[in-house]
């Protein structure tokens, strides 16, 4: 499988073997092709949904709001984007958010990728909006993710009990979450050393 040549990257949220920058434009026909396959949007809890290029450019218009903030996955040595994570429903009077992660390269599954995402978009949302708890929601079918979102210091919060029907069987839908005590002081403000003046102002973009 070839890949589009590598471009010039803003490295906003460093991290070991990966990093968080901005998407741009050109990944767009890359994301149509991840978010069209049926096997990732079924673990992404959107079951028999393939989306367009058209729906991507929807989402690429409105991916940084005051609500929203998105980066797409980098990996380090390859300079590879492998998929995107987002913090949604931001809500700055009670400093939540909700969090979405895909790995779109299904070369890059089970690899920790998705562990580290979460944990470096976990950072940003703590340190950097001020969040005091972050949640996600995912699918009982999806064990792969259940194990990166425990590994990235979430815990589970609630179920609904057999909410989703997929492929003849029933699923719960688990909530997890996470809180700033849980991520632990040592993470936060890391990035503040990191980050220069300019590229500071870059990531509030």
């Amino acid at each position: 499988m070839t890949h589009p040549e590598p471009q010039l990257r803003i490295e906003v949220v460093p991290g070991e073997r990966i990093y968080l920058s901005h998407p741009h434009r050109s990944d767009l026909p890359l994301f149509a092709r991840w978010f069209a396959d049926l096997e990732l949007t079924a673990y992404l809890g959107a079951s028999g949904r393939s989306y367009t290029y058209e729906d991507e450019e929807g989402w690429y218009s409105s991916r940084n709001s005051d609500s929203t903030r998105t980066f797409a996955i980098i990996v380090r040595e390859t300079a590879q984007i492998i998929g995107s994570v987002s913090l949604m429903k931001i809500d700055h009077q009670h400093g939540r958010a909700e969090l979405g992660i895909a790995i779109g390269e299904k070369s890059a599954w089970s690899q920790g990728y998705g562990t580290e995402a979460v944990r470096l978009m976990c950072e940003y949302g703590f340190t950097f909006l001020n969040l005091h708890s972050i949640h996600l929601w995912h699918t009982g079918f999806n064990e792969r993710g259940h194990r990166a979102y425990l590994k990235a210091g979430f815990r589970e919060a609630g179920r609904l009990r057999a909410a989703r029907l997929f492929d003849g069987r029933r699923y719960d839908d688990i909530l997890m979450d996470i809180t700033r005590e849980d991520f632990g002081a040592t993470g936060l403000g890391r990035l503040i050393g990191q980050i220069a003046p300019d590229d500071e102002a870059l990531a509030k973009n």
